[in-house]
């Protein structure tokens, strides 16, 4: 199957719902996104998701964007307290919070 350009499947992640209750395509989308690579410009757009479902880990799958932007090599503070600043939600609490942790190591 060919690749998808990765501004389509960035679309596809800004604009997902889960269907009555499903969140697999968010985690086939992610799954896209990162076999494509991420680039810090990109962050927004994953971290709106947290915002979009404040309060949720998606049954699971929100946890991907955590694993996934943790091994990131760059900078994800800033974007991520700027999603909260906007949003506060669950899994951006988490990904501060575990952030916070391993600085004071």
């Amino acid at each position: 199957m060919p690749r998808r350009p990765t501004f389509a499947v960035l679309k596809d992640i800004d604009d997902f719902a889960p269907v009555r209750g499903n969140w697999r395509r968010l985690d086939e989308l992610l799954d896209e996104l990162w076999s494509e690579g991420v680039s810090e410009g990109q962050l927004p757009i994953l971290f709106r998701v947290f915002e979009r479902f404040p309060e949720d880990d998606g049954a699971g799958v929100l946890w991907s964007i955590v694993h996934g932007v943790e091994s990131l090599s760059f900078n994800y503070e800033p974007f991520l307290r700027q999603s909260l600043a906007r949003q506060p939600s669950f899994m951006g609490s988490i990904m501060l919070e575990r952030l916070e942790k391993a600085n004071r190591k």
